[in-house]
Protein backbone atom coordinates (compact mmCIF):
# COMPACT_ATOMS: atom_id res chain seq x y z
CA UNK A 1 0.00 0.00 0.00
CA UNK A 2 1.32 3.47 -0.85
CA UNK A 3 2.30 5.76 1.97
CA UNK A 4 0.86 9.25 2.43
CA UNK A 5 4.18 10.67 1.12
CA UNK A 6 4.34 13.58 3.57
CA UNK A 7 0.98 15.04 2.54
CA UNK A 8 -1.19 16.70 5.17
CA UNK A 9 -4.11 14.70 6.49
CA UNK A 10 -7.48 16.32 6.96
CA UNK A 11 -10.62 15.95 9.02
CA UNK A 12 -13.52 17.45 7.08
CA UNK A 13 -16.64 18.41 9.02
CA UNK A 14 -20.17 17.30 8.14
CA UNK A 15 -20.98 20.45 6.14
CA UNK A 16 -18.27 19.73 3.54
CA UNK A 17 -18.78 16.14 2.38
CA UNK A 18 -18.17 16.96 -1.30
CA UNK A 19 -14.87 18.61 -0.37
CA UNK A 20 -13.81 15.41 1.43
CA UNK A 21 -14.57 13.40 -1.74
CA UNK A 22 -12.61 15.80 -3.94
CA UNK A 23 -9.62 15.79 -1.56
CA UNK A 24 -9.68 11.98 -1.62
CA UNK A 25 -9.75 11.97 -5.43
CA UNK A 26 -6.72 14.25 -5.33
CA UNK A 27 -4.91 11.76 -3.07
CA UNK A 28 -5.35 13.38 0.36
CA UNK A 29 -6.24 11.31 3.41
CA UNK A 30 -9.48 13.03 4.43
CA UNK A 31 -11.59 11.66 7.25
CA UNK A 32 -15.26 12.54 6.96
CA UNK A 33 -18.38 11.50 8.80
CA UNK A 34 -21.76 13.19 8.68
CA UNK A 35 -22.75 12.06 12.16
CA UNK A 36 -19.88 12.93 14.49
CA UNK A 37 -20.29 15.40 17.34
CA UNK A 38 -18.07 18.47 17.62
CA UNK A 39 -16.35 16.94 20.67
CA UNK A 40 -15.57 13.79 18.67
CA UNK A 41 -14.24 15.90 15.78
CA UNK A 42 -11.90 17.75 18.15
CA UNK A 43 -10.75 14.51 19.81
CA UNK A 44 -10.09 12.69 16.51
CA UNK A 45 -8.31 15.65 14.88
CA UNK A 46 -6.06 16.09 17.90
CA UNK A 47 -5.37 12.37 18.37
CA UNK A 48 -4.55 11.77 14.69
CA UNK A 49 -2.80 15.08 14.00
CA UNK A 50 -5.31 16.05 11.31
CA UNK A 51 -6.00 19.53 9.99
CA UNK A 52 -9.63 20.42 10.58
CA UNK A 53 -11.56 21.83 7.61
CA UNK A 54 -14.82 23.46 8.63
CA UNK A 55 -17.31 26.19 7.84
CA UNK A 56 -18.52 26.16 11.47
CA UNK A 57 -17.10 29.20 13.25
CA UNK A 58 -17.77 27.79 16.72
CA UNK A 59 -16.06 24.47 15.87
CA UNK A 60 -13.09 26.36 14.39
CA UNK A 61 -12.68 28.39 17.60
CA UNK A 62 -12.90 25.23 19.72
CA UNK A 63 -10.27 23.54 17.55
CA UNK A 64 -7.95 26.53 17.83
CA UNK A 65 -8.34 26.51 21.64
CA UNK A 66 -7.25 22.86 21.48
CA UNK A 67 -4.24 23.77 19.29
CA UNK A 68 -5.63 21.90 16.29
CA UNK A 69 -4.61 23.36 12.92
CA UNK A 70 -7.80 24.60 11.29
CA UNK A 71 -8.88 25.90 7.92
CA UNK A 72 -12.12 27.82 8.31
CA UNK A 73 -13.79 27.82 4.92
CA UNK A 74 -15.47 31.09 4.00
CA UNK A 75 -16.15 30.38 0.33
CA UNK A 76 -19.41 28.90 -0.95
CA UNK A 77 -18.45 27.07 -4.14
CA UNK A 78 -16.30 23.93 -4.25
CA UNK A 79 -13.65 25.32 -6.57
CA UNK A 80 -12.90 28.28 -4.32
CA UNK A 81 -13.13 26.13 -1.18
CA UNK A 82 -10.46 23.78 -2.53
CA UNK A 83 -8.33 26.71 -3.66
CA UNK A 84 -8.62 28.14 -0.13
CA UNK A 85 -7.43 24.81 1.35
CA UNK A 86 -4.51 24.46 -1.05
CA UNK A 87 -3.40 28.07 -0.59
CA UNK A 88 -3.69 27.78 3.19
CA UNK A 89 -1.43 24.74 3.20
CA UNK A 90 0.93 25.94 0.47
CA UNK A 91 0.19 22.79 -1.53
CA UNK A 92 1.30 22.33 -5.14
CA UNK A 93 -1.11 22.49 -8.05
CA UNK A 94 -3.87 19.94 -8.18
CA UNK A 95 -3.05 16.59 -9.80
CA UNK A 96 -5.44 13.76 -10.52
CA UNK A 97 -3.30 10.62 -10.25
CA UNK A 98 -4.81 7.14 -10.06
CA UNK A 99 -1.72 6.00 -8.14
CA UNK A 100 -2.57 8.25 -5.18
CA UNK A 101 -6.36 8.61 -5.40
CA UNK A 102 -8.24 7.42 -2.33
CA UNK A 103 -11.68 5.81 -2.07
CA UNK A 104 -14.37 8.49 -2.21
CA UNK A 105 -16.64 6.42 0.04
CA UNK A 106 -14.41 5.37 2.93
CA UNK A 107 -11.01 7.10 2.42
CA UNK A 108 -9.28 3.74 1.95
CA UNK A 109 -6.29 3.37 -0.34
CA UNK A 110 -6.76 2.08 -3.86
CA UNK A 111 -4.60 -0.55 -5.48
CA UNK A 112 -4.48 -1.79 -9.04
CA UNK A 113 -6.27 -5.07 -9.60
CA UNK A 114 -6.37 -7.45 -12.55
CA UNK A 115 -9.75 -7.37 -14.25
CA UNK A 116 -9.94 -11.17 -14.17
CA UNK A 117 -10.36 -10.92 -10.39
CA UNK A 118 -13.31 -8.50 -10.47
CA UNK A 119 -15.30 -9.60 -13.53
CA UNK A 120 -18.36 -10.52 -11.45
CA UNK A 121 -18.31 -7.15 -9.65
CA UNK A 122 -18.36 -4.87 -12.71
CA UNK A 123 -20.89 -4.51 -15.57
CA UNK A 124 -20.02 -6.60 -18.63
CA UNK A 125 -19.76 -3.54 -20.92
CA UNK A 126 -17.20 -1.97 -18.59
CA UNK A 127 -15.13 -5.16 -18.50
CA UNK A 128 -15.14 -5.32 -22.32
CA UNK A 129 -14.12 -1.67 -22.79
CA UNK A 130 -11.78 -1.00 -19.88
CA UNK A 131 -8.32 -2.29 -19.02
CA UNK A 132 -7.39 -0.59 -15.73
CA UNK A 133 -9.22 -1.20 -12.47
CA UNK A 134 -8.58 -0.30 -8.84
CA UNK A 135 -10.05 -1.71 -5.65
CA UNK A 136 -10.35 -0.07 -2.25
CA UNK A 137 -8.33 -1.88 0.42
CA UNK A 138 -11.01 -1.11 3.02
CA UNK A 139 -14.51 -1.33 1.51
CA UNK A 140 -13.60 -3.23 -1.72
CA UNK A 141 -15.34 -0.73 -4.01
CA UNK A 142 -14.12 -1.11 -7.59
CA UNK A 143 -13.03 1.92 -9.63
CA UNK A 144 -12.20 2.37 -13.30
CA UNK A 145 -11.55 5.26 -15.64
CA UNK A 146 -14.94 6.06 -17.13
CA UNK A 147 -16.36 9.18 -18.70
CA UNK A 148 -16.37 10.88 -15.29
CA UNK A 149 -12.56 11.18 -15.56
CA UNK A 150 -12.94 13.77 -18.33
CA UNK A 151 -15.19 15.88 -16.06
CA UNK A 152 -12.73 15.52 -13.19
CA UNK A 153 -9.81 16.54 -15.41
CA UNK A 154 -11.72 19.69 -16.46
CA UNK A 155 -12.46 20.40 -12.78
CA UNK A 156 -8.75 20.06 -11.95
CA UNK A 157 -7.82 22.43 -14.80
CA UNK A 158 -10.30 24.99 -13.43
CA UNK A 159 -8.82 24.64 -9.95
CA UNK A 160 -5.26 25.08 -11.20
CA UNK A 161 -6.22 28.22 -13.12
CA UNK A 162 -7.24 29.80 -9.80
CA UNK A 163 -4.00 28.98 -8.01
Amino acid sequence: MPLNRGKPTFLVDAMLGNIAKKLRLLGYDSYYSSNVSDDEVIFKAKKEGRILITKDEQLAKSAERNKIPTIQIDKNDEVNQLVQIFQNQGLPKFVLDTNTTRCTLCNGQLYSINKDKIMSKVPKGVIENTENFWECDTCNKIYWEGTHIDRLQKFVVELNEKL
